[in-house]
């Protein structure tokens, strides 16, 4: 039991004993201080619950419950009563009772905000998703929150996700909650990230993915900053189900320029590089390259880009970046899987890869971060250097480094 943090009416002050003893264990002394509470003021049906509390915690169940629902049968609307019912079905694992303990109370304070409220979060504990919707509509009616109209909207996307025909949910709860998103758009009541959130989870799920784009883009995307670069991520993971490869490459270049150690940004880099040589891909002459700007199309142009980032890293000593040189080991890998000529451009792999390991052998992750390219090696070379010797590498260098 919570304390309570102010005084609500005057039966607070009475019911205050009980309140600390079952906050401090003692359900026993809770009961006999409900019997006593109630011997003066009969109609006190808090303490009634509190007293249900305490019989519950003692073991008396069945007690407890005939005890908590002559209460409910009363259909109280005081908080203290309510609140106190509420975590006795908790404890009960009955949260179906609480749903029909805040009807009761929206019936008779059909304008408050608080009980249609936690009538919303009663429904939401058990699943029903229709009555959720209608309870959120019916509060957003009474209180024009943005929270409360969402509340609705998802909702209807719960009701799509729990629904058993696949149809329905595409043609009737998604879109309807589409649409109920666009009506806030229009009206330009859109405030928080989560609203966005919500419509983008929306437009997947229908399989809209030109739209969401589109709304990442635009203005509403401008809100999606409670992760860093989840813009950007969001439109990566359009680009490439989109197949929009340039767009795709254009972007992990301007992000690789910010951040030359993400190696999520090289792989993407990589992968629609490749697929823009094999579509033989040009750049239009009269216009820019994508929507994010330069496009790499060339394997020349990809070599000097990362061997850019690496001279980049070159003065900064024993604060390098270790994802621009092992970029150059991933791009040798690629090349070498495609079978061009072009790999002799960015060095000999065991060079690279001992250069690598004088750089950053003293750091845990060396060994993990060169395995995956030890293929690159000639087969003369799988058997001097085998996968334990990097670790003992590592533990010299470690040695030495202390």
């Amino acid at each position: 039991m919570a304390a309570r943090s102010h005084v609500q009416d005057p039966n607070d002050r009475r019911l205050r004993p009980i309140y600390d003893y079952l906050d401090n264990g003692n359900n026993k002394m809770a009961i006999q201080q409900a019997d006593k509470l109630l011997k003066k003021h009969k109609d006190l049906h808090c303490a009634k619950v509190l007293k249900a509390i305490g019989l519950q915690r003692t073991g008396k169940q069945e007690e407890a419950f005939t005890l908590a629902q002559e209460v409910a049968a009363l259909e109280p609307t005081d908080d203290n009563s309510l609140q106190a019912l509420t975590i006795l079905y908790r404890e009960m694992h009955r949260p179906e009772l609480v749903t029909k303990l805040y009807e009761a109370a929206v019936r008779k304070v059909p304008n408050s905000e608080e009980y249609h409220s936690h009538l919303f979060m009663a429904y939401a504990r058990v699943g029903e998703y229709k009555k959720m919707q209608q309870a959120g509509m019916a509060l957003y009616k009474i209180v024009p929150k943005n929270p409360y109209y969402f509340w609705s909207v998802m909702s209807l996307v719960m009701q799509s996700i729990s629904a058993q025909d696949e149809k329905l949910s595409k043609t009737m709860f998604l879109p309807l909650a589409q649409r109920m998103v666009e009506k806030m758009v229009k009206e330009d009541k859109i405030e928080a990230e989560a609203e966005v959130q919500l419509y983008l989870m929306i437009l997947e799920r229908l399989g809209k993915d030109l739209e969401g784009l589109e709304v990442i883009r635009g203005k509403l995307g401008e809100k999606l900053t409670s992760e860093l670069q989840s813009r950007e991520m969001k439109c990566m993971v359009l680009y490439k189900k989109l197949i929009k490869w340039p767009e795709c490459n254009a972007l992990s270049r301007k992000l690789l320029l910010n951040n030359p150690d993400d190696w999520q940004f090289y792989l993407s880099y990589f992968d629609s590089l490749f697929h823009l040589i094999d579509a033989a891909w040009t750049p239009p002459t009269d216009a820019e390259h994508s929507l994010e700007g330069p496009v790499t199309c060339h394997i020349l142009e990809a070599i000097n880009f990362v061997e850019e980032r690496i001279l980049n890293e070159e003065p900064k000593g024993s604060r390098r970046l270790r994802g621009p040189y092992l970029a150059k080991l991933e791009l040798i890998k690629r090349l070498r899987a495609r079978g061009t000529n072009d790999e002799y451009r960015l060095g000999i792999p065991e060079e690279l890869m001992f250069q690598y390991f004088e750089r950053f052998g003293d750091k845990p992750c060396c060994y993990s971060d060169l395995r995956i390219f030890v293929d690159l090696l000639s087969p003369e070379r799988h058997t001097q250097v085998r996968p334990g010797d990097w670790q003992s590498l590592h533990s010299l260098r470690c040695a030495t480094v202390r």
